[in-house]
């Protein structure tokens, strides 16, 4: 006998984000500081528009770009009590700013948001590992593929671009300096700027100015990347 297939239900996108709507903005010059590592997880952010890093530094002063957060996503949250984190502007930015006991009562009063919230939590991790498969094992000009492509990526995110092919995703500002380049793809400076010569050289992309570049050859740098594109699901599952 067969079993009958379940209803299934399909989950607002992100709907615990409506915590931000009557939530105090805050503007942020490049370098504020938003986030210390070791300081009271109390508070979590959304952007609302800007560019931020994560990035921690060892004992031995050398630090480590994690990630580039766009507008949009969410940040603050923490399995402990302190941050084990830093984050800092990297442009001028706007966040939405919430207590995290706020969020912690919108989880407990809704089994629907607490879904959505883990969804968008498996997406981060997802994303985690997305740019570690795609920059290990590669050489600088193939880690610098992979940025570019990821820039790409975020940029077809937050300007919700349909179309793969839409002309204006060619463009792609950089809004981050070389250092912070070098540190998120383990490289020297040095290594980032020869590397965006290199592929200007052989036609890959064209440069205009330090933050922008046009992608002359798509297919190119997918090739020298190693893959398509980020391609880690970006929507809610279907709940049984």
């Amino acid at each position: 006998m067969s079993t009958p297939e379940l209803p299934t239900l399909d989950l607002p996108q992100d709907i615990f984000l409506d915590i931000f709507d009557a939530a105090p903005l805050r503007d942020l010059a490049p370098g504020e500081v938003v986030i210390s590592a070791g300081g009271k997880a109390d508070q979590v952010f959304n952007i609302v528009s800007g560019v931020l890093r994560v990035c921690r530094t060892g004992t031995d002063g050398r630090r480590q770009v994690l990630s580039f957060l766009f507008p949009g996503n969410f940040v603050g949250l923490t399995a402990t009590e302190t941050y084990f984190f830093s984050v800092e502007a990297v442009t001028p930015t706007r966040i939405a700013c919430c207590p995290r006991h706020v969020l912690d009562a919108r989880l407990a009063s809704d089994p629907l948001a607490v879904r959505a919230f883990l969804n968008m939590m498996l997406r981060v991790v997802e994303d985690v590992l997305d740019v570690v498969y795609s920059l290990g094992q590669r050489t600088a000009r193939e880690r610098l593929a992979v940025f570019l492509l990821y820039l790409r990526h975020w940029r077809r995110l937050t300007q919700n671009l349909a179309n793969d092919r839409d002309p204006r995703l060619a463009d792609i500002d950089i809004p981050m300096s070389r250092e912070d380049i070098a540190d998120f793809l383990g490289l020297k400076k040095e290594t980032v700027s020869r590397s965006f010569k290199e592929l200007e050289t052989d036609q890959v992309i064209l440069r205009s100015g330090s933050h922008h570049v046009r992608v002359l050859d798509l297919s190119a740098l997918r090739e020298l990347a190693g893959i398509r594109d980020f391609a880690s699901p970006r929507r809610i599952a279907r709940s049984p």
